[in-house]
């Protein structure tokens, strides 16, 4: 029965493709973070949050140059708040380690021939860090220790989709492929959705 509090959020989600008014992408998120109680996975909220402080100043940086700079910033620090809610329940995970070191050098290669070229020093330092920040924010995930399976699956899937929408950010910004703006939206929303998801699976499943 929690699981329809989804439903909420996922409307969100579909107001906002098919308005296209901002207001819904917040409160996408925001449903996200209602759904969760604090007291269970602060981080988790808080990482939310932060989230939607850097949506909005993605999504109003026209005229506003350092809008974005700030919005990788906010954004940055909801993963540091998402691998804070991972890093309680660390194990180290070989196969995890595997993973982050192989997407590590591949993201390597991809800024360094297809994002940074072109780019000042400060958006070349910004987008490098928060590379590898997301990046280690999906090695927590991996290598996190849940109660329950359907927490620890969900968790990962939602740091991973918002790994995948980052990479699709950079392709519309950086490289200027329109087909990415069509998925970083659904991708992102996605994200938001499963971390809410997997905590109301730890409600349910956890003795």
């Amino acid at each position: 029965m929690r699981f329809l509090w989804l439903l909420l959020p996922i409307a969100m989600a579909l107001l906002r493709l098919i308005t296209g008014k901002y207001i819904f992408s917040a409160l996408v998120s925001l449903a996200c973070a209602a759904i969760i109680p604090f007291s269970d996975a602060p981080f988790v909220v808080i990482g939310l949050l932060l989230s939607v402080v850097g949506d909005y100043l993605l999504a109003h940086q026209k005229g506003h140059p350092n809008r974005f700079l700030c919005g990788v910033a906010f954004f940055g620090l909801a993963h540091l708040a998402f691998i804070a809610f991972a890093a309680r329940r660390f194990v180290l995970s070989p196969a995890a380690l595997a993973v982050l070191l192989a997407l590590a050098a591949l993201y390597a290669v991809y800024l360094a021939r297809r994002v940074l070229p072109g780019q000042g020093m400060p958006m070349r330092i910004a987008l490098s860090g928060y590379a590898f920040v997301s990046l280690l924010g999906l090695f927590f995930a991996l290598s996190m220790k849940a109660p329950h399976p359907a927490e620890y699956w969900l968790y990962a899937a939602g740091i991973a989709s918002i790994v995948f929408s980052d990479t699709l950010i950079a392709e519309a910004e950086f490289v200027h492929h329109r087909w990415a703006n069509r998925l970083i939206l659904p991708t992102y929303y996605l994200c938001h959705i499963l971390l809410a998801a997997s905590q109301i699976a730890a409600r349910l499943f956890t003795p």
